[in-house]
């Protein structure tokens, strides 16, 4: 080995050798003078202390943690004040101190103490309801403080140390409540000309930074993080923060902040960035109050956010703030509606009205340049406002230019209408709640102006094509104008207005009534049949409340159209319906949820008038009618041909002439396909036919056959032919009759039945008609028509199932039905 390195190894040894024993002697120093160091300690600390109780359990040295200095471990150490038995809250309770002290100082036997550190146990600063603070206690008598450099001068604690502290400030007379769990906290202060610098090494917990604990906590069980540097000027008496960054729960933040302890009203500001901070994150950050404000809107990616805040420290003084934020390509939900690509600039401000005070109901959120896609749809906005947060109404200008077959993707598979073609253009003016539940009344003004759509109805499956309308929003109401729509075989033009929309259209549907007027050249009812099926509802509400995408708006279109009251008038040149054609339609109608109530209608049929009224009860499979009409001057056999002969199997339009007038009060049912239920017609009809004929009737064919070879009876002409017959389903029933025709007399009562259960009783004078043409007396007439020969006979069914006829007569009635 080089004698130089020997030599500094024996220095070096030398020197460590002699520091080791110093340290010793000065630990076997401390043990023996335990009792005097441990009260120079407590008279320390009891010198800062004033009407309070100071324990110190034990003490002993700690030489390895503080070297090259020297530092006392306390233990069980605890400050009450002298209230404690009433309020319970001990100002300090720790397991343990460390004490770093001057050992020159320590020798002297005047203790100046460095560097305090404080681990396990709680510090709880409390002030009861009456202004009484356990703080109190630490008050020191000014005769007591030192002044200059002398022996006599209190030390400078210059750092400070805390690890796994429960640290406590409990305001009751100011409604204050600030509690940490402190992992870790390392201070070191710097004394200066001006003041002195405070550098702050901390990891905490928050459990609650309630400024008011009737709003609730800030940043509650959020972990923070941070390492600040703070100054504080003695001259301006400020403390002022200089701009750093902090991690509240794993997200950086950037804050600053000045605080003025000079004369009133001791202003602060605070100013606070976060960029790329998501907003449930910045929500939970807040107290329960406000972040439940924002639970109904979900921004998917991180926005960007600075905050400012400016008030005074002093009771009652609440703090302007003012937020700013912005976010570009986003995706936004509120209120059961998804904004996607969404750009937008915003700020909060809780003084809205300068000079007001500052509160829910003053304040306002502002969201500038918006431009987005509500499912599809590009929507833009230039100014967007949010007031009253207590009640939150948003008010804005909104704008759309786009393709209906946009409005595809919105509904989805489930949706309302298809469109193929066409373009629309909005311009509303919104304001309302936005809150679900809220009972803030929706203002909606502006117009909806669509051009050449094509769709198709969904629900109904049926096309439209070439539609066009103007939707004007007025406040409260709808104005639906120029509304023209073709399909295959029919064009429409309308207009109408729907009364408290805006009031009703999500809460309560079924209450709004629509008025509508319809006017056309020509209309085919055939497709419009689907109309008289029950719609399917349940299955198809319930996809489309399960889908994500679905536009609640869209979907509530459905459910309105099925649910609110519709008044219609209409005004056709041409309708028709299967074999049914009218001119000259007017009708006044009435929709309801499962009701067709027909308030009048009339129109021009067969060469006559027709005048109706009546309901029809959608129920899909059978849809019941109760009709009443009254027919003027119609062809018989056009009538019978419109309407399908009735039901009727072997009476058909072809059998049939004359003109035909009639009362009918009648019901039945019509299938989901526009067809007349069989059998299913009851009522009465009083009827007048003049200038009848009967051509090529079966029944009476098979008659002439037998017994009638002479006569004409494939062409039966009548003179007026008046009765009422009583309609059972399936059954005519036909009181007695007088029937003069062409080729035979008759006299026929009973019942005629559609398929089986004909019973029908007829007399037949043989007497020939054409023997009485010139009998003018129609006493005369009457009387000769029964002369000669008369059968009876009686129709009845078969075991064909076909009508036969035989002879056979009443045995208890006269035959004559003038008797």
């Amino acid at each position: 080995m080089q004698k130089w390195l020997r030599i500094t190894l024996i220095v070096f040894g030398s020197l460590l050798g002699t520091l080791i024993l110093l340290w010793l002697g000065l630990a076997l120093y401390i043990r023996q003078h335990k009792a005097d160091i441990l009260q120079q300690i407590s008279d320390k600390l009891n010198d800062r202390l004033h009407g309070g109780t100071l324990v110190i359990k034990d003490m002993e040295p700690s030489l390895v943690r503080s070297f090259p200095d020297v530092s006392v471990a306390l233990e069980g150490v605890t400050i009450k004040d002298s209230l404690w038995n009433t309020h319970q809250h001990q100002l300090l309770d720790v397991a343990r101190i460390f004490v770093k002290v001057n050992t020159s100082s320590l020798l002297r036997k005047q203790l100046d103490v460095r560097q305090i550190s404080l681990e396990k146990g709680s510090i709880y600063l409390f002030t009861d309801s009456t202004g009484y603070s356990n703080t109190s206690i630490l008050k020191r008598d000014s005769r007591k403080r030192g002044e200059g450099k002398g022996p006599g001068r209190v030390a400078d604690i210059t750092r400070l140390q805390l690890s796994d502290i429960h640290f406590i400030v409990e305001n009751q007379q100011k409604h204050k409540l600030f509690s940490f769990d402190i992992g870790s906290l390392k201070g070191n202060l710097r004394n200066n000309d001006s003041g002195w610098v405070c550098n702050l090494n901390t990891s905490l917990r928050v459990l609650s930074l309630a400024f008011n604990t009737e709003k609730g906590s800030y940043l509650k069980e959020k972990p923070v993080q941070m390492d600040l540097e703070i100054h504080y000027n003695r001259i301006r008496k400020t403390l002022d923060i200089p701009q750093q960054a902090l991690r509240i729960a794993g997200q950086s933040i950037s804050v600053g902040a000045s605080f003025s302890f000079g004369a009133q009203p001791r202003p602060f500001t605070l100013h606070i960035l976060a960029d790329k901070i998501p907003l449930h994150l910045a929500a939970s950050l807040l107290t329960p109050r406000i972040s439940s404000k924002l639970d109904s809107i979900k921004i998917e990616q991180p926005i960007d956010a600075e905050a400012k805040i400016n008030g005074h420290m002093q009771p009652g003084d609440k703090p302007s703030v003012y937020v700013t934020w912005k976010t570009a390509d986003n995706i936004v939900t509120t209120k059961g509606m998804e904004l996607q690509e969404c750009s937008f600039a915003g700020s909060f401000s809780n003084e809205w009205v300068p000079g007001e005070p500052r509160i829910d109901e003053n304040s306002i959120i502002s969201i500038y340049g918006l431009k987005a896609k509500l499912y599809s749809i590009p929507v833009s906005a230039d100014t967007v406002r949010i007031t009253n947060l207590k009640h939150p109404t948003l008010m804005g200008y909104f704008r759309s230019d786009f393709a209906l077959t946009d409005l595809n993707e919105a509904q989805g598979d489930d949706g309302v209408f298809r469109f193929t073609g066409g373009t629309a253009v909005a311009a509303l003016y919104y304001k309302g709640g936005i809150i679900a539940g809220d009972t803030i009344v929706p203002y909606l003004k502006g117009t909806v102006a669509l051009k050449g759509g094509m769709m198709e109805y969904l629900p109904r499956n049926l096309a439209f094509s070439d539609c066009n309308a103007l939707l004007d929003f007025n406040g409260q109401d709808l104005s639906l104008q120029d509304i023209t729509i073709r399909t295959r075989k029919s064009n429409l033009q309308m207009e109408g207005s729907v009364k408290n929309i805006t009031r009703l259209y999500f809460s309560a549907p079924e209450k709004l009534a629509l008025d509508w007027k319809v006017r056309s050249t020509g209309i085919d009812l055939d497709e419009f049949r689907s109309f008289l099926g029950k719609r399917q509802q349940g299955k198809r509400a319930r996809a489309i409340a399960n889908r994500r995408k679905i536009s609640r708006i869209a979907s509530q279109l459905d459910v309105m159209l099925n649910s609110c009251n519709i008044s219609i008038s209409v005004l056709l040149d041409k309708l028709t319906y299967g074999n049914f054609m009218a001119q000259q339609v007017r009708a006044d109608l009435s929709l309801k949820e499962s009701d067709i109530y027909l308030q009048q209608m009339s129109f021009a049929h067969a060469g006559g008038n027709i005048n109706m009224k009546g309901t029809i009860t959608q129920d899909g499979v059978n849809n019941r009618f109760k009709i009443n009409a009254g027919i003027r001057d119609v062809q018989i056999d056009q009538l019978f041909h419109a309407f399908d002969n009735f039901g009727m199997q072997s009476l058909q339009a072809k059998n049939l002439k004359g003109i035909f007038s009639a009362t009918a009060n009648v019901s039945g049912n019509v299938k989901d396909n526009g067809k007349m239920a069989p059998q299913s017609i009851y009522g009465t009809l009083a009827f007048d036919l003049r200038n009848g004929a009967l051509i090529h009737f079966a029944p009476l064919e098979d008659i002439g056959d037998l017994i009638f070879r002479g006569r004409n009876l494939g062409n039966i002409t009548f003179e007026n032919l008046q009765n009422t017959l009583t309609l059972q389903g399936n059954k005519i029933i036909v009181p007695p009759m007088q029937i003069n025709s062409s080729a035979l007399y008759m006299d026929v009562s009973g019942v005629y039945a559609m398929t089986k259960g004909t019973d029908m009783y007829i007399t037949v004078p043989l007497r020939n008609p054409k023997r009485d043409e010139d009998i003018v007396d129609k006493e005369e007439k009457k009387s000769r028509r029964k002369k000669g020969i008369v059968l009876h006979l009686h129709a009845k069914d078969g075991k064909d199932g076909k009508v036969k006829i035989g002879l056979g007569g009443k045995k208890d009635k006269s035959e004559d039905p003038e008797l």
